[in-house]
């Protein structure tokens, strides 16, 4: 198994969210792959994201770095897949790929290069839990030890077969995969209680189902599933009214490991449900969810910004909060916005992100993390939206209307427009900025 391991040396420059015009500075990392197939190195998709530069050194034979090349990020599934040309493949042993999901207490082994050594690393371990993350994901805890270095390498079975990749954390895509199966309804509500059962008009000889609280109106089963609906079953397999489905002998797991196992854009599940006393099947096209608030770099969220009258404004997404975890108000705005699918296409919570200091913008100095209504008496749907009102404008002044953190109100903002647009390449050289927008 060790043989079938190597080690990734890792160069990257990530996108700077706070000051979006630029990006930061180069990093260095290491991380843990390993050999499929005879021709892919797998490892975890934050390892090499937004890598310039990957180079790969196997744990047998001479110490020589090859260069990699990403063929394929999956950054909702934490999964990356390299390869590796010329003679890098002679002699090499790649590992298998189990079909079965381990038990609970069944033994595993973790190998990998944690940070601290140049030497690979072998724990030992048990399965300690088997659930689903957030998303849906299957999600195997194993009580051996996973430490930074060792995010990529694979985690082995008894029987020496690969069982999962490890990873030190899970964070929230290109190539072929776009993204983590969905049904675009929300989290399903159990139906545990006898009243709610009753309310729904359930038989009493029926004791599975949960119920459909939303429908995302840019999901795919718009048209096909109503809110009230009662999931029975799912291809085939009924759902528990705790919203679990039967994984194996006497474990259950939540019913939407049944949907994240299959491909978006490619799937299709059927759904049987209760509506109006009858049940009925539904097909559904599985495509990923999508957000009003992007939640990962790369895959949702991209750098966006439009400077006015020395005024940054940028999109919400999480990478941007990230960058400003000490900051409360960036994380209110999180906490406020989060959760909320995209309810049209394009949509964007535009912020004031900060205030680069002129005179053209004196008085507002302070501003920050707010979010943004109006620009002159019209509603801005996204940054871009808000760059073309501006640059299509021929009023006297820039006048702009925030919600207030606290509620009270809206602030107001009102810039000369001429100053403004005078001021504009002095702004922008001062903080060495190439353009006032990308979007």
């Amino acid at each position: 198994g060790t043989g079938s391991v190597c080690k990734l040396f890792v160069k990257k420059v990530t996108c700077n969210y706070a000051d979006p015009w630029r990006k930061h500075s180069q990093m260095s990392g290491t991380g843990t792959g390993f050999l499929v197939g005879g021709k892919w190195i797998v490892t975890n998709a934050h390892v090499v994201h937004r890598a310039v530069s990957v180079m790969v050194r196997v744990t047998t034979g001479d110490p020589i770095k090859y260069n990699a090349r990403v063929v394929s990020v999956g950054l909702p599934c934490d999964l990356a897949a390299l390869t590796v040309d010329g003679c890098f493949w002679e002699g090499k042993e790649s590992l298998e790929l189990s079909k079965e999901i381990p038990h609970l207490d069944d033994n595993v082994t973790c190998i990998g290069f944690p940070v601290g050594g140049e030497n690979i690393s072998v724990t030992r371990g048990v399965v300690s839990r088997i659930d689903v993350n957030r998303d849906g994901l299957l999600r195997i805890q194993i009580d051996a030890a996973i430490n930074p270095g060792n995010s990529g390498g694979p985690v082995l079975g008894a029987n020496g077969l690969v069982v999962g990749v490890a990873s030190s954390h899970l964070k929230n895509a290109s190539g072929s995969y776009i993204g983590v199966a969905s049904l675009g309804i929300g989290r399903v509500q159990p139906l545990e209680a006898p009243p709610l059962r009753r309310h729904l008009g359930l038989q009493d000889g029926f004791t599975g189902g949960v119920r459909v609280p939303a429908v995302w109106p840019l999901g795919p089963a718009v048209e096909k599933l109503k809110v009230d609906d009662v999931l029975v079953s799912l291809d085939g397999v009924e759902i528990g009214q705790d919203a679990t489905v039967p994984l194996r002998d006497n474990e259950r797991i939540h019913f939407l490991h049944l949907v994240t196992r299959r491909r978006a854009g490619r799937d299709v599940a059927v759904v049987r449900v209760w509506r109006d006393g009858a049940e009925m099947d539904v097909q559904v096209d599985l495509q990923p969810d999508r957000w009003l608030v992007p939640r990962i770099d790369g895959y949702d969220a991209a750098p966006e910004y439009a400077i006015i009258g020395g005024l940054v404004f940028v999109p919400l997404s999480h990478p941007w909060a990230e960058l400003k975890f000490n900051d409360k108000g960036a994380r209110a705005l999180i906490q406020r916005h989060a959760g909320y699918t995209l309810p049209e296409e394009g949509r964007q919570v535009v912020i004031l992100s900060k205030v680069l200091a002129h005179p053209c913008n004196a008085g507002f100095h302070p501003l920050s993390n707010i979010v943004l209504d109006t620009f002159n008496s019209v509603p801005i749907r996204n940054v871009a939206h808000l760059a073309q009102a501006v640059s299509s404008c021929d009023a006297p002044a820039l006048i702009f209307e925030f919600h207030r953190a606290s509620g009270d109100g809206k602030e107001l903002v009102v810039l000369d427009r001429a100053e403004c647009f005078a001021a504009e390449p002095e702004v922008l050289a001062q903080h060495l900025i190439a353009s006032p927008c990308m979007v």
